[in-house]
């Protein structure tokens, strides 16, 4: 897997894509990371709104269905796939955060619940 260019594997009819790319697509288009997969994927009829999506970023890519690559872009040196991918990266670990602490939230009593969103509502007035 070539490090800055987004491969986009074709299966059935969904594609997918895995590690660092599926952080880009996630950030990018918001579709959902799944871990045990390590990748995120979207139906075909979202292909050509992913598709402007990286153009109109500069990040290059190649479509690709088994080993046959389908469609391919490079922008060379004009590529932003390493700046995209620190933003997605910064983004990810954000929601994650977001995310511990709603976990842990739900296991608080309606008490401390109460007492913890007076101290943000106070945090952000």
């Amino acid at each position: 897997m070539n490090s800055e260019v987004i491969e986009l594997r074709k299966s059935g009819k969904f594609y997918n894509c895995f590690g660092d790319d599926a952080i880009i697509i996630h950030h990018l288009m918001k579709y959902k990371i799944v871990p045990s997969k390590g990748g995120a994927g979207f139906p075909e009829s979202a292909f050509n709104k992913v598709i402007k999506t990286l153009e109109d970023n500069k990040i290059s890519y190649k479509v690709y269905e088994k080993d046959n690559i389908l469609i391919e872009k490079d922008y060379q040196k004009l590529n932003s796939y390493k700046k995209v991918l620190s933003n997605a990266r910064k983004e990810l670990s954000f929601e994650q955060r977001i995310n511990d602490i709603e976990k842990k939230i739900k296991t608080l009593s309606n008490k401390k619940i109460n007492q913890l969103l007076d101290v943000i509502e106070d945090a952000i007035s």
